[in-house]
């Protein structure tokens, strides 16, 4: 079991929302999405619970696939050190 934690720039509604939600959610081994967005600061924390340990590669690539999908808005991954979410 892993947990993954990042933020995700470029969230400004609750359509941005779902949008990184559904191309999460197509990550094999993804259990479980949270998204807490903060639509002032134009971004979203992000926490992931996961069966297998999913490279980063893989989640920037979905992010970016999303963001080529939607023409008013680029997403765009922010690694950090962030606190667990699940418990």
């Amino acid at each position: 079991m892993q947990e993954i934690s990042f933020k995700v720039s470029g969230i400004y509604c609750d359509n941005c929302v779902r949008r990184v939600h559904k191309a999460l959610s197509t990550l094999k081994g993804v259990i479980d999405i949270q998204i807490l967005p903060n639509f002032n600061e134009e971004y979203a924390e992000v926490y992931l619970k996961c069966e297998r340990k999913i490279p980063r590669e893989e989640i920037e690539d979905v992010i970016s696939e999303v963001s080529q999908e939607t023409p008013y808005h680029e997403y765009r991954v922010i690694w950090g050190k962030h606190k667990l979410f699940f418990s």
